[in-house]
């Protein structure tokens, strides 16, 4: 016996397997059948015949009924909580001060607890804080507030995720509101809602209901909020920086300062004012140098900051080369100034600046300079302006005399010292011929000049130039890989016609190429002579026929390929293209966060630019001070192997401190001890401290976009929050039941039949 008290809900259902044609037909059978009767039994009186079609219409509605199989649902249900998600803001900002004496963190803890959110016959609470990410927390706990950031879009997204298909009744956010997720980005203060965070909200599908725990009233702070900068620089081309800065309860004028190590590049004022809480100021500049650069945003505190230490912001930009430019000074026409020169303008990657004299202050002038096609040399323009927009610097038989020069020489010599490269070219204009003994340009030569008043400067006598050991491993001289093959490349070019004298070279320098007879000071006379100079690089030649290894190779039916490579080379060398060095620090990461461990790549490359495998090196990793650039700490050092790719990566230990790290690695190969330098930058990443003004507004944008409810920091009990109904039930226990089988309705079928068949009869039809 069926206990019907055991179930609190049904449905009817249907079990047949009929299609909506099938019914269709049928519902049309019906229809006819019915028609067809009513013209059948037209001439019978009126009730016998309605009595007579309605026993029919029953008869074939209980059959149909039949055909389709009804049943009923049994069914046993109870209600499904949904599930309600409380996110409480747990990143380091809620530290920070609110009022009354109070932290935010305090007051979200003090309200999280008036809340008194339990369990109940509708609702689930789920409890998290959120920063970068979202962290389950119990009921009796509290958030760490120590996150070092605050997506609460992500929070939101990821908290309805949780759940998988589980019904959300609604969100309970507690927060200052600074949101650093999409839509707190892309809606700032005093603005409504964009579309796209519309879009976003929507997703959740559910009331979001805020406290903000902190208003922006009486709270005083200027923020560096976002540097906007390209990560890669071009050496001698104007970079372009944006510092946005953010400030509320400040209404004065502030100096936005941009430095370089401890150096200040720039300073820019902005007037900031309530009217105008986001200004961007712009730092337009030109680097010098190549390399990873550290640069920080900076503006003095004020008095009664919330945060200090968001007035700065520190970035590392890489400069690199887009162009060699080269200024070419030449004393007078020549074919080796004529090679160069061609060698020099085709190159796509050299921007040549070329002047050579026709005229000087001594020939004979009968006309004004407005009507001569000549320029005057533009002496000043040059060597006080523009020389340090230039990487290479060549004098090629070039007397500074009668150009009123002498005062601008210290000036080519300090562009040396601070990076540039220089390389003097022979010619009997040049080197002592031209009056450089005794010169600040003296003092930068790779070789020491005899006295300009020596009766022999030049020698024009024809010879080859003798390879030193080191010449056969230089890049500059290395014109095969192969020692050997290198040697017969040199022995077969064509001799040179004549050189200008010089002395011994100097201590630091190193010697490529030597004269074949020629002494000085016991030894060959150096030819071809590099050195470095301070933080720049300089070369001597001493003659002025290297344009023949062009020239005549070609006359042969050859090409001028070790004419180009040797100048080529030079080049490279001179400006210190980090494509030559043998050994590279490799780094994908230069900006790190403290707690992590960074990762140091180190390529080591045989003189014929082969990986050189199992070599040993060491890395030395130097801590400096991000405002002072001052050494700090014992450096480290790491040693290390290369592997069959000529690679080694280095992991550095755990870097807790904040700093400037300067990398140098070297490693002793067959071409000597390799060295390079770079840094990586270890400053904390706190985004929220970028922008610490609460943003009440954005949590109630928030909640009246999703039906939700804004309080301002609750301390109420009862506290009147909106969450949706659950519509989810769950079935306990469920019987199906079917009706169109039974015995009953069998015999009612049956009963009016007989019924219609015996009114028929009696009424006088068949």
């Amino acid at each position: 016996m069926l206990d019907f008290s055991l179930y609190n809900d049904g449905d009817v259902m249907w079990l047949g397997d009929w299609g909506s044609t099938s019914i269709a037909f049928l519902v049309i059978l019906g229809l006819a059948i019915i028609a067809l009767s009513i013209y059948d039994l037209a001439p019978m009186p009126p009730r016998r015949r309605w009595t007579l079609i309605s026993l029919r219409a029953a008869v074939y509605s209980l059959a149909v009924l039949m055909l389709l199989e009804p049943a009923i649902d049994l069914k046993n249900v109870s209600k499904v909580k949904n599930n309600v998600v409380v996110l409480v803001d747990g990143s380091e900002s809620m530290t920070l001060d609110a009022e009354s004496g109070k932290t935010r963190a305090s007051r979200a803890v003090e309200a999280f607890k008036n809340l008194n959110l339990q369990d109940s016959e509708d609702h689930k609470f789920h409890f998290y804080e959120f920063d970068s990410e979202i962290q389950k927390f119990g009921v009796d706990q509290e958030p760490s507030f120590s996150g070092q950031a605050s997506d609460l879009t992500s929070a939101m997204l990821e908290a309805k995720e949780s759940l998988g298909r589980a019904e959300l009744g609604g969100l309970v956010v507690i927060s200052d509101g600074t949101d650093t997720g999409a839509i707190g980005t892309r809606v700032q203060s005093g603005e409504a809602l964009d579309e796209t965070s519309k879009e976003l909200l929507s997703q959740i599908g559910a009331p979001i209901n805020t406290i903000s725990v902190a208003q922006p009233e009486d709270i005083r702070d200027i923020a560096v909020a976002k540097i906007r900068h390209d990560d890669f620089a071009f050496v001698h081309n104007s970079v372009t920086i944006q510092a946005q800065i953010k400030s509320i309860g400040v209404n004065e004028t502030v100096n936005v300062e941009l430095y370089r190590d401890n150096q200040r590049l720039q300073t820019r004022q902005v007037t900031l004012d309530k009217n105008s809480p986001v200004q961007t100021v712009e730092f337009e500049f030109v680097p010098k140098r190549i390399g990873r650069e550290v640069y920080r945003v900076f503006i003095e505190p004020k008095d009664s900051e919330i945060l200090e230490s968001n007035n700065e912001a520190f970035f590392v930009q890489k400069v690199i080369r887009d162009k060699i430019r080269v200024l070419q000074v030449v004393g007078r026409p020549s074919w080796d100034e004529r090679f160069l020169r061609q060698l020099l303008k085709r190159s796509p990657n050299i921007d040549l600046i070329s002047f050579f004299i026709l005229r000087t202050n001594e020939n004979i002038q009968t006309s004004s300079n407005d009507e001569l096609s000549l320029i005057p040399f533009p002496t000043d323009e040059l060597f006080n302006t523009e020389l340090g927009s230039f990487d290479l610097v060549v004098f090629q038989n070039f007397n500074f005399g009668p150009y009123s020069m002498r005062q601008y020489l210290p000036q080519i010599a300090d562009f040396v010292k601070k990076g540039g490269g220089f390389v003097m070219v022979g010619g009997d204009l040049s080197f002592a011929s031209g009056g450089y003994a005794g010169t600040a340009i003296e003092d930068i030569l790779p070789v020491q000049l005899p006295a300009s008043g020596s009766k022999t400067l030049v020698d024009t006598r024809g010879f080859k130039p003798n390879l030193t050991d080191a010449g056969t491993r230089h890049p500059i001289t290395q014109l095969a890989f192969d020692p050997q093959a290198n040697k017969e490349i040199w022995e077969s070019l064509p001799e040179q016609r004549g050189t200008n004298l010089v002395l011994e070279a100097r201590q630091n320098a190193t010697v490529l190429a030597t004269h074949p007879s020629l002494k000085s000071g016991g030894a060959p006379m150096p030819v071809i002579t590099v050195s470095e100079m301070g933080d720049g690089r300089v070369m001597a030649v001493t003659t002025d026929s290297t344009w023949r290894w062009a020239f005549e190779s070609a006359a042969t039916g050859g090409t001028s390929r070790e004419y180009q490579m040797f100048w080529n080379s030079t080049m490279r060398w001179l400006i210190k293209d980090p494509e030559l060095k043998l050994l590279r620090i490799d780094q994908e990461i230069d900006l790190w966060n403290p707690g992590e461990r960074p990762k140091i790549g180190v390529r080591i490359q045989n003189p014929d630019y082969t990986p050189a495998q199992a070599k040993e090196g060491r890395i030395r990793i130097q801590r400096h001070d991000l405002r002072t650039s001052e050494a700090l700490d014992v450096p480290v050092e790491i040693p290390f192997v290369s592997d069959a790719r000529g690679y080694a990566i280095v992991s550095a230990p755990v870097i807790e401190e904040e700093g400037i790290y300067r990398i140098s690695a070297a490693a002793t190969t067959e071409a000597g001890e390799l060295t390079d330098e770079d840094l990586f930058l270890v400053v904390s990443s706190k985004t929220e401290f970028r922008d610490v003004v609460p943003r009440p507004d954005l949590l109630e944008a928030i909640a009246a976009h999703t039906e939700g409810v804004a309080l301002k920091n609750s301390t109420s009990s009862v506290t009147p929050l909106n969450f949706q109904k659950s519509t989810s039930v769950q079935i306990n226990r469920r019987k199906v039941v079917s009706v169109w089988d039974s015995f009953p309705l069998f015999l009612l079928i049956l009963g009016l039949l007989a019924a219609e068949w015996t009114f028929r009869r009696r009424w006088g039809r068949l």
